[in-house]
């Protein structure tokens, strides 16, 4: 199943990146750094397609909370930052904490079934573990009597989808139906 997986994985990457490919893109400040919010999000999902089949399985979990943050923030600078915020954005000085950002998205049409909270309730201890070497990360360095990495293919199967489901969430296209069921 794993395999399957990474296979629609890497499909999906190179699906976007030919859509993208030659892409005429709005120029301002608020487009440019959602944009390149987005583009940071399909970056890490190929990263995390890429390291999952090197089977680097601690780095590719690390990346979920950045993928998570980095599609919410951009989402919120699209359509929730106010001109100030933006500025504050720009030089590193914004002082909203992700809860707060994540509030505001939920408030956005199409958006708004709290499915992000939720994610953030429910996930957030693990994916602060995962990212900052937490009992989580450092407790699946082990396999019997050696340190190798021990991670649920259960596990290591919700990475690679929800990394997936974060790229084609927010108008990437219909046809996109990544995580979907027919």
């Amino acid at each position: 199943m794993t395999q399957e997986l990474l296979l629609k994985s890497s499909a999906l990457h190179d699906w976007i990146a030919e859509r993208l490919d030659g892409l005429q893109l709005p120029g301002g400040t608020r487009e440019s750094l959602a944009i390149s919010c987005h583009d940071l999000v399909i970056e890490h999902h190929f990263g995390i397609t890429v390291l999952v089949r090197s089977e680097v399985y601690g780095s590719a979990f690390s990346l979920v909370r950045s993928i998570f943050e980095t599609f919410v923030r951009g989402v919120w600078l699209r359509h929730c930052a106010t001109d100030a915020e933006i500025q504050k954005y720009q030089s590193d000085r914004l002082n909203l904490n992700f809860g707060q950002l994540v509030n505001a998205v939920e408030k956005v049409p199409g958006f708004g079934d709290g499915v992000l909270s939720r994610l953030k309730e429910k996930s957030w201890s693990a994916m602060n573990s995962y990212t900052h070497g937490g009992a989580l990360q450092s407790g699946r360095r082990f396999s019997g009597k050696n340190v190798d990495p021990n991670y649920d293919a259960e596990e290591v199967q919700e990475v690679i989808r929800l990394s997936g489901g974060y790229v084609c969430t927010h108008g990437v296209s219909p046809d996109c139906n990544w995580g979907r069921t027919p």
